[in-house]
């Protein structure tokens, strides 16, 4: 199972998405899940933007990765808390803090057992996740 960071997702937002990504994506689609925190994001981002009409545009198309990922979405459990205590623990003794979303969508995947695709590898290189940049593909 392959998790998609907020930035994989939103790529695809764009006019004029990376050709990369959407081939990647393509090439991946039966492997893809992700995490209700990045939809979080996501809609932080479109509600951050009304009443650009950008965001009915970007609201549409969050709602056809739901269908998209239907049954690959999940949730910050309590098997997801675990994982994000001795995650950012780790982080922090090694100088190399991570934001409390990325720890939740790191600490989802690793639960799960998956990979992150993202294209900010920098900001989840110790959690000891395998690590997909899809705009290197």
């Amino acid at each position: 199972m392959i998790f998609l960071d907020t930035n994989v997702i939103s790529e695809t937002f764009k006019q004029k998405p990376s050709e990369a990504v959407i081939s990647w994506i393509t090439r991946f689609e039966s492997e893809l899940a992700s995490s209700t925190v990045v939809i979080g994001e996501i809609l932080h981002g479109i509600r951050k933007i009304y009443p650009d009409p950008r965001a009915a545009r970007w609201e549409a198309n969050l709602k056809l990765w739901q269908r998209r990922l239907a049954g690959n979405i999940y949730s910050y459990d309590q098997n997801g808390a675990d994982a994000y205590g001795s995650l950012m623990a780790d982080a922090s003794k090694s100088g190399r803090p991570i934001s409390a979303p990325d720890g939740m969508i790191a600490a989802i995947a690793k639960a799960h057992r998956g990979k992150l695709a993202t294209r900010n590898t920098r900001h989840f290189e110790h959690t000891g996740i395998e690590l997909i940049n899809p705009w290197d593909h």
